[in-house]
This record gives C-alpha cells, sequence and structure tokens, in this order.
C-alpha cells in the first residue's frame, strides 16, 4: 500500500468514526438485535417526565401558589416518580419509606441551615438581613452544604 493510499484510509476510517450516527440506524441495529424491546419511549413517560420538568420548575414559586397547591403539585411529582419507577423495573417505594425519605432530606437541611447560622449570625452582620444578603453568609452556607456533604460521604475506617 502507497503512503497516499494508507492516509486516505486513515483519513477515511476517522471521518467515518467520528462522523454523527443516525438514530434511525442505531433503533434499526437494537431492532435486529432484540426484536421484542420497546425501541420508542411510551407517550405515559414522556407525559410523567414533562410533569416531573414542569413541577421543578415551579417549585421556586410555590409561596405564590400556597402551601395546597405545593403539597398537591408533591404528591403528583410522587406518583409520577413511582409510575416512572415501575415502568423500569424498579420497586416503588412504601409511603413510610418516603416519608423517612423527606424527613432525612429536612434533617439534613435544618443542620446545614443552623451551621451556616452559627459560622455567620445574621443579627451580628450590619450588611444582611439573612444569610442570603451577604457574601460572607453566602459562603458561610456554601461551606456548611459543604461539609454536610464530606460528612455524608466520609466513612471512619
Amino acid at each position: 500500500m502507497t503512503p497516499s493510499l494508507a492516509l486516505v484510509a486513515t483519513v477515511t476510517g476517522t471521518l467515518i468514526t467520528l462522523a454523527p450516527i443516525d438514530p434511525a440506524a442505531v433503533r434499526a441495529s437494537l431492532r435486529t438485535l432484540d426484536p421484542d424491546a420497546p425501541f420508542e419511549q411510551t407517550a405515559e413517560v414522556t407525559a410523567d417526565l414533562r410533569l416531573i420538568d414542569h413541577i421543578t420548575t415551579w417549585l421556586p414559586a410555590w409561596q405564590q401558589h400556597g402551601l395546597a397547591a405545593l403539597d398537591h403539585k408533591l404528591r403528583l411529582r410522587d406518583q409520577s416518580e413511582n409510575r416512572l419507577l415501575a415502568a423500569h423495573g424498579y420497586p416503588i417505594p412504601t409511603e413510610q419509606q418516603q416519608y423517612r425519605a423527606r424527613q432525612a432530606i429536612a434533617a439534613a437541611t435544618a443542620a446545614i441551615q443552623t451551621a451556616a447560622d452559627q459560622a455567620h449570625p445574621p443579627t451580628e452582620c450590619p450588611a444582611c438581613h439573612g444569610w442570603e444578603d451577604c457574601p460572607d453568609a453566602d459562603r458561610a452556607y456554601r461551606n456548611a452544604l459543604h461539609t454536610a456533604w464530606v460528612n455524608r460521604w466520609t466513612t471512619s475506617a
């Protein structure tokens, strides 16, 4: 093989390797491997994913709609997540397991907030009325968040 032909073959192989793969070709090859597998996302799964995304973007403004609306939206999101878990073959957590998970999240959030308030007491800072208002308070909150994360994932040997 001449050097120029080898170069052409190398460049052609590289271009074929780096070229985007057509999604239809991927689906066709997967259908050939396993004809019984689902290849398209069902409408129910798409609807659940959209609902979860909608509720997640709505959450920062829940105070404008009230506590009842928040509770309703969170229940809808939990039901959607449960349907997604079931659709992918995972066991659905019981209400007691979900309650314990929410309690653990609330306890961790409270611990982070308490640590941030201790590191930067808002009453002692003339620049802020809460930790959100001043860079020092924000730094204390971020440090408390990092400490909580490190403590959660680090075990003593």
